[in-house]
C-alpha cells in the first residue's frame, strides 16, 4: 500500500508568472507530509498538478516509477484520492450520493454498486462523522460540513494516496483534529501516502512526520520538523521573524511568531517593570504587560522556568540562578539594578518558599527608597505559603506603602499611573 512520489524539476507558469519554478523533491512510499509555505508558495498547485487537475509546464512527476501521465484516468483515481480546499454543490446529491461516488473508479460502466461499495461507503462516513448526514442534501450542510462529506468520499475511495489541500480550513478545532488523525490513521494503518498542504504548522507537527516547506514555488526545505521548520527558513518562506521551542507538555516543536514593538499609546506603554520569580504564576503578569509595550525585566528565575523562557523568547533582562539555591553576591547586585531601574516591581501569586524568602528583603530595600511595588492576589498568600513566614514580610510591605491588586487586570493601569505621576518619558524626567 502506498506510492513512492518522485517531482522532478517541476515547472508551471499563469500569465508569465512562474508559480512552480523547478520544485523538486521526493515522497517515499507510507510518508506523512505536511506541505508547508506562505499564501503564494505553490503547495495548492502542486498539489493540483500531482491530481492530474492542472498540466504542468515542465517536469515530470513519478509514480512508482511511471510517469503521471501514462496511468490512466480510472487508474489513477484508484490510485489518488483528493480533498480539494474549496467543495462547491452544483446538484442536489445527498451526502451517501457524493460519499458513493468515491466508488465509482471500481465500477464498470453502468455498473451498480453491490452490498460491499455500500459497506465501505457506511464506515466511511461512520470514521469522518457525517453517518447522520447521509439523506441530507450536500446543498444544505455548512462548509465544515461539506469538507468532512468529501473527506469520507476520498476515504472510499481506498486510495494509495491522498491529497488534502488545507483540510483544516473551515472546520472547528474538534473536526480539525479529527480530520488529521484519521489521515493519519489511514496512513498508521493501511499504509497510506498523505500530502496535505497545511497553513498552521503548529497544527501540523501534531500530526505529520515528514515536512517540506515551499518558498516561491521551491522547495526550501525537506525532512524532519527540525530540518524544516527553523527561525531562519520561517523568515525566509513567510517573512516574519519566529521563534521555535518545545511545548512544555507534550514536548513537541511549536512556532511563535516575534511580535513588534507595541505603540506607546496603549495603556502602559514606554513603562517599565521588573517582575519577581518566574514560575508559571507569573506569565499571566509577563503577558499582559508585554501586550500593553511595557518594558520587563525578570527574576531571579531557574533556567527551566516558563519566565525564564518568556524572557529568553523576548530578549529580556533576567537573573538566573541554579534550582534549588539562593541567589550569590553576584546575583544579588543584579537583582537590585534591574528593580531600581524598573517604574516598578510586581509581586505575581508565586509560592513562597525558604529559597526564596531573601529575594523579598531586597523587594522591601527597594520599597523603602520609593520604588513602588505592586502584590498580586494577596488574600491567596496564606495557601502559597509554604515557609509559614511570607505572609508577615508581605503585611510588612504593605504597611510601608506596597499596593495590593486583587488580579492581573489591574496591572497596566496601574504601572501607567506610575509613569505618569512620575513625569512621563524619561527624557521628561
Amino acid at each position: 500500500m502506498g506510492l513512492d512520489i518522485d517531482v522532478h524539476g517541476l515547472k508551471l507558469t499563469y500569465d508569465t508568472h512562474p508559480v512552480l519554478d523547478g520544485t523538486e523533491f521526493s515522497v517515499k512510499r507510507g510518508d506523512l507530509v505536511a506541505l508547508l509555505g506562505a499564501n503564494g508558495a505553490g503547495k495548492s498547485t502542486l498539489l493540483r498538478c500531482i491530481s492530474r487537475v492542472l498540466q504542468p509546464t515542465g517536469g515530470q512527476i513519478i509514480l512508482d516509477g511511471r510517469e503521471l501521465q501514462q496511468f490512466k484516468t480510472k487508474e489513477a483515481a484508484r490510485l489518488m484520492a483528493v480533498v480539494p480546499q474549496e467543495t462547491t454543490a452544483d446538484f442536489d446529491f445527498t451526502v451517501e450520493d457524493i460519499v458513493m461516488m468515491g466508488r465509482f473508479p471500481y465500477l464498470r460502466r453502468f455498473q451498480k454498486e453491490d452490498l460491499g461499495d455500500r459497506e465501505i461507503v457506511s464506515r466511511a462516513m461512520e470514521m469522518t462523522g457525517v453517518s447522520h448526514l447521509a439523506d441530507r442534501s450536500i446543498a444544505t450542510l455548512s462548509g465544515g460540513e461539506k469538507q468532512r462529506v468529501i473527506m469520507a468520499r476520498a476515504v472510499s475511495q481506498q486510495p494509495e494516496v491522498l491529497l488534502l489541500d488545507e483540510p483544516t480550513a473551515n472546520l472547528d478545532i474538534g473536526y480539525q483534529s479529527m480530520l488529521l488523525e484519521l489521515a493519519s490513521r489511514l496512513n498508521r494503518e493501511q499504509g497510506v501516502t498523505v500530502i496535505a498542504a497545511i497553513h498552521d504548522i503548529n497544527l501540523a507537527v501534531h500530526h505529520f512526520n515528514r515536512y517540506i516547506l515551499l518558498s516561491g514555488g521551491r522547495v526550501l526545505a525537506a525532512g524532519r520538523a527540525e530540518e524544516v521548520i527553523t527561525p531562519e527558513n520561517i523568515q525566509k518562506s513567510y517573512g516574519v521573524p519566529a521563534s521555535t521551542y518545545r511545548h512544555p507538555l507534550h514536548g513537541v516543536l511549536q512556532v511563535s511568531v516575534v511580535r513588534g514593538p507595541r505603540p506607546r499609546e496603549l495603556p502602559g506603554g514606554g513603562a517599565s517593570a521588573h517582575v519577581i520569580g518566574g514560575g508559571e504564576e507569573a506569565l499571566p503578569v509577563l503577558e499582559i504587560l508585554s501586550q500593553k509595550g511595557c518594558r520587563l525585566s525578570v527574576g531571579p528565575v531557574s533556567a527551566q522556568d516558563s519566565g525564564c523562557r518568556f524572557a529568553h523568547f523576548h530578549s529580556l533582562p533576567v537573573i538566573i540562578v541554579p534550582p534549588f539555591t539562593s541567589m550569590n553576591n553576584e546575583h544579588r547586585a543584579e537583582h537590585f539594578r534591574l528593580m531600581r531601574e524598573a517604574d516598578a516591581v510586581i509581586v505575581p501569586p508565586i509560592p513562597f518558599g525558604e529559597g526564596n524568602l531573601p529575594i523579598f528583603d531586597q523587594v522591601e530595600v527597594v520599597l523603602k527608597e520609593g520604588k513602588p511595588v505592586y502584590i498580586i492576589d494577596f488574600d491567596g498568600i496564606e495557601e502559597r505559603d509554604y515557609s509559614g513566614r511570607a505572609g508577615v514580610l508581605m503585611q510588612r510591605m504593605v504597611d510601608e506603602g506596597a499596593v495590593v491588586l486583587d488580579s492581573v487586570e489591574d496591572l497596566p493601569e496601574a504601572i501607567c499611573g506610575v509613569r505618569n505621576r512620575d513625569g512621563g518619558e524619561e527624557g521628561e524626567r
